[in-house]
């Protein structure tokens, strides 16, 4: 069956790089800052966001996804126990002091890493489920390449600075942003990042999460914080407000506060700037028309299956097309309802949605009668 592929409209003209309103703010408290729209990855503003800089703690979000993905393959569970070496008790930091030959689920460790940054967590995660310290380095950079993070490097399971002769960690807001989108996907893993206190052994007192917009902003709901004097005051953070969720990356802010004032500014306007909203319903008709052999009706249009939504942009809005791919000619007998087609909605290269597209009436074959008055007609 041949398909024309065909672009139906153009909605929107050219992406702003920075919110203007932040340029200033940006500029002063931070090194470098980027937001984006969770769902297709637009950006709503930046400023420097592919400066390299070390992440500090924001690296484990790459251990937390790829413990979650391996949960989600069938290569360990939250039951997994996992053996503290002498390596992993010596990690300093940040630290939840666990002792050699201690015994821990994945799921407390996990938890640890997430709500106190522990760096000993992270280094016995790393051996336990990947068998050494160098064998997770290796998975983490193959895997973070596969992501997208294009920019990155990364040589520490924790992002404590690197002792002398060791290479130092290297990503940007860009790709922290990325490897957010990918977290986000996860239910179970934003439970985790989401957790405001956590209680490790009987007894100890609480321990709360370093990520203090979990308190200051209610749409929040997760991911990282980080620090170390090279990376400067550091937040991968999300939130989500009436089906919008957005993904914000501050990198070397100066003071620790700062970067919580300055994402939830951001956040603030973010959201200002989006917009959900509805392209097509369902059972819309689309163009082009269809042409219909050996049938009483000459042409017809496909509908949509259901209602298409986007999210994008309010302000300076690019390149976004109503794409069809349908059948050259259809043939009957048909029914309604059948898929015959397909509708993108893309931005660029970068498809944002898609729905099959449905035959909306029926159609019968021509009777003999309405075929012979046609060849008389057409002498």
């Amino acid at each position: 069956m041949k398909f024309w592929l065909g672009c139906l409209f153009v909605l929107l003209a050219a992406p702003s790089a920075v919110c203007s309103d932040f340029e200033t703010a940006l500029q002063k408290d931070c090194s470098s800052a980027i937001c984006i729209l969770a769902d297709s990855g637009l950006t709503i503003c930046e400023h420097n966001a592919e400066e390299l800089r070390p992440p500090a703690s924001m690296i484990k979000l790459m251990q937390i996804l790829m413990v979650m993905e391996g949960i989600e393959a069938g290569q360990w569970s939250l039951d997994t126990i996992i053996n503290v070496t002498e390596h992993a008790e010596r990690m300093g930091g940040s630290q939840v002091y666990l002792g050699k030959d201690e015994e821990w689920k994945l799921s407390d460790l996990i938890g640890a890493v997430c709500v106190v940054s522990a760096n000993d967590a992270a280094m016995a995660i790393a051996e336990g489920l990947w068998g050494s310290e160098e064998e997770y380095l290796k998975a983490m950079n193959v895997r973070a390449k596969e992501l997208g993070m294009t920019l990155s490097e990364f040589h520490s399971v924790h992002g404590l600075p690197p002792d002398k002769g060791e290479q130092v960690d290297k990503t940007c807001a860009r790709d922290m942003a990325i490897l957010a989108r990918h977290c986000v996907q996860y239910p179970l893993l934003m439970e985790w990042v989401g957790q405001k206190e956590l209680t490790l052994r009987e007894g100890d007192p609480v321990q709360y999460n370093t990520n203090k917009l979990l308190w200051r902003m209610e749409e929040c709901d997760g991911l990282k914080t980080g620090y170390t004097n090279a990376a400067g005051w550091c937040l991968t953070s999300t939130a989500e407000r009436d089906g919008i969720r957005l993904i914000v990356v501050v990198m070397g802010c100066k003071t620790s506060g700062s970067r919580f004032t300055l994402t939830e500014a951001i956040f603030q306007e973010g959201f200002q700037e989006s917009e959900r909203f509805r392209v097509l319903a369902k059972g819309d008709l689309v163009d082009p028309e269809i042409s219909v052999q050996n049938c009483e009706k000459a042409v017809t249009r496909l509908a949509a299956s259901e209602d298409v939504w986007v999210t994008v942009p309010k302000r300076s809005k690019a390149g976004l097309k109503l794409m069809t791919e349908t059948p050259a000619e259809l043939r009957p007998p048909l029914e309604p309802g059948e898929t015959v087609g397909q509708l993108q909605v893309a931005f660029g290269d970068q498809i944002l949605a898609r729905t099959p597209l449905l035959l909306a009436e029926p159609l019968r074959p021509a009777p003999l009668r309405w075929k012979l008055v046609r060849t008389v007609l057409n002498r």
